[in-house]
């Protein structure tokens, strides 16, 4: 895995819209002599590609870019790159995946009714008489600035406790929960010049919960739900796909800048 990441913008956002992403895929299509057609997939050769356009950044964000492109120097060097319009946990949809890891003593039930009115919730309940947890570890700068929320009930007024922790700095936030949905946000920078970051939820002794639509961005805050089955949208295979970054200088420190990257699926 490459050791370097995009840049986020000093906004403590990752991109600027309109952003256009396509996802390219190949078939190898074989014709027999008798017009039989066989027809195969190949993985290998899919590429997820975006379209990134910036305007109004200042001196501190393009040099950022500029650095970056100099280190990777252009499409030589692989960087992982987040994608700003998706949900970076993979298996959102499966908390009892391998993605997630949890404490022993929670049990986690699939099936509970969901705030969108399907039955895709979970129901974790902490079995032990301690703080039990269930979180997902990335591999990404843990000092970004990141927004972890989550659709949470309990059937008794209660609190959870959401957080966010790299290496050497945690996060924690409580928030109330009661027996109805509400989004819980937990938001901001970690001190931390580590490159991994675990989000989670803690359980308090005996505690049971339900839980939908875990999602974590590199932004402020949250935009809406975005289900992830397998792979979150975190790609460390990542390439610029110019040997030149065309910047414009606008105005006195503004710049604007337009470019593509790639990255295998």
């Amino acid at each position: 895995m490459s050791n370097l990441f995009f840049p986020q913008l000093s906004s403590g956002a990752s991109a600027q819209y309109p952003i256009k992403k396509m996802a390219v895929t190949r078939t190898i299509t074989n014709v027999l002599p008798d017009g039989t057609m066989i027809l195969y997939a190949d993985p290998a050769a899919a590429v997820v590609i975006w379209q990134m356009t910036f305007s109004e950044l200042s001196s501190a964000d393009i040099n950022a870019l500029q650095s970056h492109f100099q280190s990777c120097y252009g499409p030589y060097r692989a960087f992982t790159f987040i994608d700003p319009t998706d949900n970076m946990l993979a298996s959102s949809t499966n908390l009892i995946s391998s993605s997630w890891a949890s404490s022993p003593l929670i049990q986690i039930a699939a099936g509970a009714t969901d705030p969108m009115g399907g039955a895709t919730a979970f129901v974790l309940t902490n079995t032990s008489n301690s703080a039990q947890q269930l979180f997902q570890q990335t591999t990404v700068p843990a000092n970004y600035q990141y927004c972890f929320s989550l659709y949470a009930l309990s059937a008794q007024p209660s609190t959870i406790a959401l957080f966010r922790r790299g290496a050497s700095a945690t996060a924690n936030e409580t928030m109330e929960i009661g027996n109805y949905w509400r989004r819980i946000v937990s938001t901001g920078r970690l001190n931390d010049p580590g490159t991994q970051l675990s989000v989670g939820v803690n359980l308090a002794p005996g505690q049971q919960v339900t839980l939908f639509g875990l999602q974590l961005e590199a932004q402020i805050q949250p935009s809406r739900y975005r289900a992830t089955a397998g792979n979150g949208g975190i790609y460390p295979n990542s390439h610029w796909t110019s040997n030149r970054l065309p910047i414009t200088s606008d105005a006195p420190d503004s710049f604007s800048a337009a470019f593509t990257i790639q990255s295998t699926l």
